[in-house]
């Protein structure tokens, strides 16, 4: 008599990148690891962080905001810099959807306030992103 073994049922595949910091992990002694909601978030600062032309193998990658923080800093500005946020999102990170993204001008400081809250599409968990921008000369 032949007994059949049912496969289990095989988990979807862990987003994972490595922390920038590379440190140590003492217990495997590799690279320290983020993963899912961790490295999405890691994968949507860069993104916005990072300028066009600024990656060699890839010169389109990236928002390119610095060029925008460089304007006036009016009401159409702001929705300038969430429309590009948006959109180098929706182009370079298939792995979240965007539930919404928040751009808040400080004009005393000169800078910007983005709070970016999106979902992993691969199992639901919800993740916010939320950092300044601000010129640097």
């Amino acid at each position: 008599m032949a007994f059949r073994k049912e496969n289990p049922i095989k988990a979807p595949p862990t987003y994972s990148d490595f922390s920038a910091s590379f440190s140590r992990n003492v217990i495997t002694n590799d690279v320290v690891r983020l993963t899912d909601l961790d490295a999405a978030k890691r994968s949507v600062k860069n993104l916005i962080m990072t300028d066009k032309y600024e990656r060699l193998l890839d010169p389109n990658l990236g928002a390119g905001v610095s060029e925008l923080l460089f304007e006036q800093m009016t009401p159409l500005t702001t929705i300038a810099l969430r429309e590009t946020i948006i959109q180098t999102l929706k182009q370079y990170e298939p792995r979240i959807n965007i539930d919404t993204v928040d751009v808040t001008p400080d004009y005393d400081r000169n800078t910007y306030f983005v709070s970016i809250a999106f979902s992993l599409i691969r199992n639901e968990q919800v993740g916010t992103v939320e950092f300044l921008l601000n010129r640097i000369r």
